[in-house]
């Protein structure tokens, strides 16, 4: 094994009679730099976007939800609470209501997602999300409302906007009156103090306001649809879920935050993976150069072949000679490409040397895996070893008589 890969090593920097075998050579190298450049670019940005993503959805959504099964609400009693207090991993839990509503505001009307929160709620995570304004909730005097991004901007709402905001819903306890169809809706009104966003799913339908102000509008009194937990730092979601689910029944449905955003890390998932599939189609076409480099290597050096079998080689010191000899290919190329990237990836970091401009974010962002450098490299071996099988099998089958 050790000679294979000298005499590879010799042949890939020594001086060949064909010259378009070193133009090859070189080109497959540059083809392998730049797909694995382009690889770990693309999949740290992928990163850095996911990562931002997620912190706002950690921001927004809570460590566990807990809703009751087949039941649109429930009431917070204080056997229900006295049930929590005995997790000791949780650390506060917030009453939520949810209902779908229509908005109006100046000409503009929209379906939308109520969510109302208790007022005595922490809210120094949802203060992190809000982009325009502030988050403020209102009182007993003035209600107020956050909006989702997509949603202010279909309502060309902003904070401050003179006018008030009309919610209304059909109500529950009145039968609907063709003569006086208004007297079946349940109507209130609030102002816009902020805009906040998480993602286009959440920010196109949500506004959220104060508990009470949702249960007087969908005449849910003391009612409320979930339960948000709050874990302390460290602990295990999945394990406080399992606890959880023991100490309440199986009357309720609990949630971790992964389980409620599943659909969104599928799509960051897929949409990684489908990226990995282009930039490794790329590195494939590359490889092709390196299968034509070989193959003119192989016919460029069988005299060296036949000398090497006459000295007594055998057909698999041969075949690994070449088999090495398009790795190593693979490998230079691939790894000066990868240094690069990993030293604009962490300049990015630092320096933030390619800006965006009306974003959320001052730069463009990335995070580097050490899981996608590995997953690269294994790449460029696969590859580089792979397309050489056929010349390396050419090479160590190349006939003793070669030497005249």
């Amino acid at each position: 094994m050790r000679l294979s890969l000298f005499i590879a090593y010799r042949y890939l920097f020594s001086k060949k009679k064909i010259n378009a075998i070193n133009i090859i050579t070189g080109i497959a190298m540059l083809g392998f730099g730049v797909g694995s450049f382009a690889m770990i670019i693309v999949l740290s940005t992928f990163n850095g976007f996911e990562n931002i993503v997620e912190s706002m959805i950690n921001n927004y959504d809570p460590d566990i939800k807990i809703t009751a099964k087949g039941e649109k609400t429930f009431k917070l009693h204080s056997s229900l609470e006295n049930q929590l207090n005995k997790i000791g991993a949780v650390d506060y839990y917030t009453p939520v209501l949810e209902e779908k509503v229509v908005i109006k505001y100046d000409q503009h009307q929209e379906i939308a997602r109520i969510k109302g929160i208790d007022s005595k709620a922490p809210n120094n995570t949802l203060d992190s999300i809000v982009v325009l304004g502030e988050f403020y909730l209102g009182d007993s005097l003035k209600n107020f409302g956050v909006f989702g991004a997509g949603l202010a901007q279909k309502l060309n709402l902003f904070p401050g906007s003179p006018e008030l905001v009309t919610v209304f819903v059909p109500r529950r306890d009145v039968a609907y009156s063709a003569l006086n169809p208004t007297a079946s809706l349940s109507t209130e009104y609030l102002r816009s103090s902020g805009t906040f966003t998480v993602h286009e799913e959440v920010d196109n339908e949500v506004f959220m306001t104060r508990l009470d102000f949702a249960q007087k509008l969908l005449s849910y009194p003391n009612a409320i649809s979930a339960l948000e937990v709050s874990l302390k730092a460290g602990e295990d979601p999945i394990e406080a879920k399992e606890n959880l689910i023991k100490v309440l029944g199986d009357d309720w449905e609990v949630k971790t935050r992964r389980e409620l955003n599943e659909v969104l890390y599928k799509i960051f998932s897929s949409e990684k993976w489908f990226t990995y599939a282009i930039l490794s189609l790329v590195l494939f076409i590359s490889s092709f150069n390196i299968f034509g480099s070989l193959i003119m290597l192989v016919i460029d050096k069988k005299k060296d072949i036949g000398i090497l079998k006459s000295m007594g080689a055998e057909e698999g010191t041969l075949f690994w000679v070449f088999l090495w000899q398009g790795t190593y290919i693979a490998l230079i190329g691939g790894g000066i490409g990868i240094l690069c990237s990993i030293l604009l990836v962490w300049s990015q970091s630092y320096f933030e040397w390619f800006a965006l401009e009306n974003a959320i974010v001052s730069a463009y962002p990335v995070d580097l895996l050490w899981s996608d450098v590995t997953l690269t490299v294994l790449t460029i071996l696969f590859l580089g070893s792979s397309i050489s099988l056929y010349p390396a099998f050419k090479a160590s089958k190349t006939p003793i008589n070669a030497i005249n």
